[in-house]
């Protein structure tokens, strides 16, 4: 048997504790949901949303308890992290698992987010069911709570993962299901999440029976909320690209600064890149970040084209709403456990040349790069071609 229980212990927030255990709490949870659902995951219980959660309420409080209960609603939104080990009752827990083990019923647990309460679910689980219990979650090797069981009749594990890996599927999970913005989910994850993790989860491993190693997989690394396709040519000869250059018109020339996350053990030559880009304006003497992005898998089609999955993390623009700065970002990173580096700086330049638009993007160490923009033009892309090989000496 599966068990998976949610136990929120009782929380500093004393003025709406009374409503636990209220009939109509699954009624208010669902009215609420009705206000709340459409609007953006960290404004959800901000002025103004509780401005248009009071009317709706109103008829299953008096005056007073109302008041008491939007802003415990407010307060609890306010430090929302359950990776805290505070919001979990470990006593509450081993007494169902006992219970369970002897044989006997527990009421199914589960927890709204939405009024930050427990709800009734009226489901029992009998222990007499049960050949083998799974008590599954991230506090579930909590040294008080596996003290309380007989080791005899007990395995435990623990499922590691790389730091980046842990990153990554936090803020791409969280994209997905909620809706919550990535500059939300990241300073969450950086402030509460990381040092939750740090301090109160990952010191179980070293008393863990069995550790599973659970890095990013190859269908993780194949998906993306972004897919480009570029058809691109590679050259270190700098006499092709500034003839290229000379005979085009030039659009623009963009200094850029590439930082690369990795995991200890991480190949050099991984294709599961996370980067922060940073700009500059004064022709390379300076870089301001800009966004953090995630690249998966690459795959190269039989025409030449590579078509790659793309995460957008942090937008450009957005930078600034989670870090003060570069070395911000870096620290936090670093903190979590993440290897800083390598460190690219390129040089683009947007043309057109021979009616194609395309983009020249020179990398420090690795030569230069000629990217085709759509639509295609057949003969640019062959006089090109010829231009890079007749250069080269091929």
């Amino acid at each position: 048997m599966y068990l998976q229980t949610k136990y929120n212990v009782q929380t500093a927030r004393k003025d709406s504790s009374q409503f636990n255990m209220l009939k109509e709490i699954r009624k208010i949870a669902a009215d609420i949901k009705s206000v709340i659902q459409d609007i953006p995951f960290d404004k959800k219980y901000d002025d103004e949303a509780i401005k248009k959660i009071e009317p709706v309420i109103s008829k299953y409080f008096s005056s007073e308890d109302k008041e008491k209960f939007l802003h415990g609603l407010q307060e609890e939104w306010k430090v929302l992290n359950f990776d805290e080990p505070s919001v979990y009752d470990m006593q509450e827990a081993s007494e169902d698992v006992h219970t369970l083990l002897k044989g006997g019923k527990i009421e199914k647990k589960q927890y709204s987010k939405v009024v930050s309460e427990r709800v009734p679910t009226g489901i029992y689980l009998d222990g007499q069911d049960c050949d083998v219990i799974i008590m599954e979650g991230i506090y579930a090797l909590t040294p008080s709570l596996v003290a309380c069981f007989d080791h005899r009749n007990l395995i435990t594990n623990f499922i590691d993962s790389d730091p980046k890996t842990l990153y990554l599927r936090r803020i791409i999970r969280d994209a997905k299901e909620t809706s919550a913005s990535s500059v939300f989910t990241t300073s969450l994850y950086f402030k509460y999440i990381i040092p939750s993790y740090i301090h109160s989860i990952l010191p179980n491993k070293e008393s863990a029976d069995v550790v599973f190693i659970n890095d990013m997989t190859f269908l993780e690394m194949k998906e993306g909320t972004l897919y480009t396709t570029k058809m691109e040519m590679k050259t270190k000869s700098w006499e092709a690209v500034d003839h290229i250059i000379r005979h085009s018109t030039l659009r623009k020339i963009t200094y850029e600064k590439d930082t690369y996350f990795t995991s200890r053990d991480e190949p050099l030559d991984s294709q599961n890149i996370l980067r922060l880009r940073c700009y500059s304006d004064d022709e390379g003497k300076t870089y301001v970040p800009s966004s953090l992005v995630h690249k998966g898998l690459p795959k190269v089609r039989r025409d030449g084209k590579c078509i790659r999955p793309i995460n957008v993390l942090i937008k450009e623009g957005d930078f600034f709403k989670v870090w003060n700065s570069e070395m911000e970002c870096l620290q936090d990173f670093a903190k979590a456990g993440c290897l800083i580096g390598p460190v690219q700086k390129k040089i683009k330049w947007k043309i057109e040349y021979k009616n194609q638009n395309l983009t020249i993007r020179y990398v420090e160490g690795q030569g230069y790069f000629v990217e085709f923009d759509k639509p295609y033009v057949k003969e640019a892309i062959e006089y090109t071609k010829n231009t890079i090989a007749r250069y080269e000496g091929k």
